[in-house]
C-alpha cells in the first residue's frame, strides 16, 4: 500500500522503540518490552512542543520529535536544541536563581518547590553553546550529580555560562550519596 513503516506503527499504536523485543544479557537473549513511564517535553520560547526525552522501564531514555503526519519520529534530526522548561526560563524575573541539573526529573522536582529550574536533553556531557544565549545576565547554581560525569558537566556548564551570565556557582550538595542527585537530596 506504499505505507512507511512509521505510519503502519502509528497506524497500530506502537512505536519503535517496542518493536526491539530481544536484549542480550551476558550473551543470552532475553525478552524484554519496554513501556515509558514518563515524558519530558521540551519546549520553544512560544510554548510549542519541539521534542521530548522518554524514560522507559527497565530504565532507559530516548528522544522523540513530533511527526507532522502523526506520532512520532525517534530521533532529532534537525532540531533546535533548547534548555529544558525554556518558557518557564524566559517567563522568570532577570535577578530570579536558575537552577541547572543533570536531568529532567531533577529540573522537574525543584520547580515543584518553586525555583527556576532547567537542564539539557541526554544528561551529562551533552552542554551546546547553544544553550548559553538563555542564560544571558542570569544568576545560575549549578548543582551536580555526586559523580565524575556529574562534576565534569557542572565544571563545563559553569565554565561556559561564566561568559554570559551574571552570577555562576555551583555547588556541591552536603550528604549526598555516590551517584546521587538533587532528588535524592531533596527526598532526605
Amino acid at each position: 500500500a506504499n505505507c512507511t513503516t512509521l505510519a503502519v506503527l502509528h497506524a497500530i499504536g506502537l512505536t519503535w522503540a517496542e518493536l526491539a523485543p530481544e536484549q542480550r544479557q551476558n550473551g543470552t537473549a532475553t525478552t524484554t518490552q519496554r513501556r515509558i513511564v514518563t515524558e519530558y517535553n521540551y519546549r520553544d520560547a512560544a510554548g510549542e512542543l519541539i521534542f521530548q526525552t522518554v524514560r522507559f522501564d527497565p530504565k532507559g531514555f530516548a528522544q522523540r520529535r513530533p511527526n507532522p503526519e502523526g506520532g512520532w519520529i525517534w530521533n532529532l534530526k534537525d532540531v533546535q536544541l533548547v534548555p529544558y522548561r525554556l518558557p518557564e526560563l524566559r517567563a522568570a524575573p532577570a535577578d530570579t536563581w536558575v537552577f541547572v541539573v543533570e536531568g529532567e526529573k531533577d529540573a522537574h522536582n525543584l520547580a515543584r518547590l518553586g525555583l527556576v529550574a532547567t537542564c539539557n536533553a541526554m544528561g551529562a556531557g551533552k552542554w551546546h553553546a547553544s544553550y548559553d544565549k538563555y542564560f544571558v545576565y542570569r544568576r545560575v547554581c549549578i548543582l551536580p550529580d555526586n559523580d565524575s560525569p556529574g562534576r565534569d558537566h557542572a565544571y563545563k556548564v559553569a565554565t561556559q555560562l561564566a561568559k554570559v551570565a551574571d552570577a555562576v556557582r555551583v555547588v556541591e550538595l552536603p550528604g549526598l550519596p555516590a551517584k546521587g542527585d538533587v532528588s535524592d537530596w531533596l527526598s532526605n
